[in-house]
């Protein structure tokens, strides 16, 4: 693999050099990687590629074929391989290419590779795995952790948390969830409010950031609802009738009829409310994902980031990460972030939805923004191999769209070098307080 520095000179090694601060991920503890049954397919295929793959025609049935690892790898490949022809020329296809090439020394992931590809994984799936993969091979040095616990490693990863399972409350049965969850029973919306900040208490001084996902479920419009309509919605959940009873986990459950997003989106914003103010008071980044969803047949509408422009304006003293350059509105998102001082743009993802994309708009960015306001790398895998080889992605794109610069002569070198740390480190290290 060519390296940055033959063909961008200083600026290249410059950003070689850089030891990465990664935005977001969503990988598992190594641990957990280790008990898992590895093979090319099943490892790379939880989610982005497969995405391209039911977009180039692929059955969920033959999805859920192709990634059982219990099943035949023959037998799998013969499912995969004409919709893989059909996608590899992705910026999803072409991460996988260049992790297969980069950490199992195959080229690219084909017929021919995929047994061998698979036993190497296997033989690679051991103790020190993580510190070959994400700190000697892709030069992270932290990697920001989207997570449902605290207890990560600490030598890897950093903590943000989400409280979904607090504001998107719908069903009565949860309440019971949060009670266990606080240890106190959840009768009123205040018993809400308080387990809200009873749990952020307990979490906030180990986590670095809060996360708000919701644009997979609805719009990112929180409207300023008041008390006494968030009341009202907490009071119907609780006057649900029982109508049916599941089993969940190999429980027996109890579920009431459950509200829909119209009827709770007061309980809801309300709640969204109450928490971006606990993150101010905690002073902690709220990390939001606008553009593209993950999957397929989502609703893009509901992820533009102008429809976040009344918390900006509210919630001045909170710093907010806004994700994946918003794309397809990496426009708003750059009006935003050069209007609002608490406002930063995040590339996470961004570089293999489409590499070419990202570099078109990190060259807007650095024409628009302070520099001190890009965050140019998140890995958001779930799998090892990939948050290496996005690694290599951002740095490519950042070395080639700060040489572009440095070549009509907007830079001079000496900024170029500076700015390569500052977006692919120290800026991160400023947003979310973490020790040089």
């Amino acid at each position: 693999m060519e390296r940055l520095s033959e063909r961008f000179g200083r600026v290249g090694a410059a950003v070689e050099a850089v030891r990465l601060i990664d935005t977001h991920e969503h990988l598992p503890q190594e641990e957990e990687r280790l008990k898992d049954r590895v093979d090319a397919l099943a490892t790379f295929l939880p989610h982005y590629a497969s995405s391209d793959l039911v977009s180039a025609g692929l059955s969920q049935e033959d999805l859920a074929f192709i990634r059982d690892s219990a099943l035949r790898l023959e037998e799998r490949w013969d499912r995969f391989e004409p919709f893989w022809e059909r996608m590899e020329n992705t910026g999803y296809g072409r991460a996988l290419s260049l992790a297969v090439r980069g950490l199992y020394g195959l080229d690219g992931l084909s017929r021919e590779t995929v047994e061998t590809l698979s036993a190497r994984m296997r033989e690679a799936n051991k103790p020190g795995l993580y510190k070959h993969v994400l700190k000697e091979k892709a030069g992270i040095d932290l990697s920001i952790l989207d997570t449902e616990t605290v207890q990560v490693d600490r030598a890897f990863f950093a903590p943000v948390m989400r409280f979904d399972g607090f504001i998107t409350v719908k069903e009565r049965w949860e309440l019971e969830l949060i009670k266990r969850r606080v240890g106190f029973p959840i009768h009123t919306l205040d018993d809400l409010l308080r387990a809200l900040g009873t749990e952020f208490e307990r979490l906030g001084p180990r986590i670095v950031g809060v996360k708000l996902p919701l644009a997979y479920r609805r719009s990112l419009e929180f409207e300023k609802a008041t008390y006494a309509e968030a009341e009202a919605v907490f009071n119907r959940i609780c006057r649900q009738r029982v109508f049916k009873r599941v089993e969940m986990q190999g429980v027996r459950r109890t579920l009431p009829e459950a509200l829909s997003f119209e009827e709770t989106k007061p309980l809801q914003d309300f709640l969204v409310h109450r928490l971006l103010n606990l993150a101010s008071t905690h002073r902690l980044p709220v990390q939001v994902h606008t553009g593209l969803q993950e999957g397929n047949e989502n609703l893009i509408t509901n992820s533009n980031p102008v429809l976040l422009t009344n918390l900006f304006m509210e919630y001045s003293e909170v710093s907010f990460d806004v994700f994946h350059g918003s794309y397809p509105y990496s426009g708003e998102l750059t009006a935003l972030t050069k209007n609002f001082p608490n406002v930063y743009a995040d590339m996470c993802w961004l570089h293999v939805i489409s590499p070419f994309a990202a570099r078109n708009i990190l060259s807007e960015w650095l024409d628009a923004l302070p520099i001190s306001k890009i965050l140019a790398f998140g890995g958001d895998y779930r799998f090892v191999e990939g948050a290496y080889a996005h690694a290599e992605m951002a740095r490519e794109n950042v070395a080639r769209a700060l040489w572009a610069k440095l070549e009509e002569g907007a830079f001079t070198e000496r900024q170029v070098i500076k700015y390569a740390e500052m977006l692919l480190r120290t800026n991160a290290q400023a947003l979310f307080c973490l020790l040089a």
